[in-house]
């Protein structure tokens, strides 16, 4: 069951994709385009959301801590500082 819910995230990122490289491209009205658009982003958020309630607490948890700006941010100032230090 936890795979169907990381299909589903993988999945979520789908529209966003069609959005940016494949809607531009389709011989449709601009008016068309506009109304399609909110319409990918409702899906993907669905998706997205579903597959995290899916996989569980526990993989949420590690999601946001990958997606955490701090920690990201203290991983890359770690990195710098090996650099430097083996630069010297």
């Amino acid at each position: 069951m936890q795979k169907l819910g990381l299909v589903l995230i993988g999945v979520s990122f789908l529209p966003w994709a069609a959005i940016a490289l494949v809607l531009p491209r389709l011989p449709i009205t601009t008016t068309q385009k506009t109304l399609l658009i909110p319409a990918l982003l409702v899906l993907a958020e669905i998706l997205f959301w579903l597959g995290l309630l899916i996989v569980g607490k526990e993989a949420a948890q590690r999601y946001k801590q990958f997606f955490n700006f701090k920690a990201v941010w203290r991983s890359l100032k770690r990195g710098i500082n090996r650099l430097g230090r083996s630069l010297r």
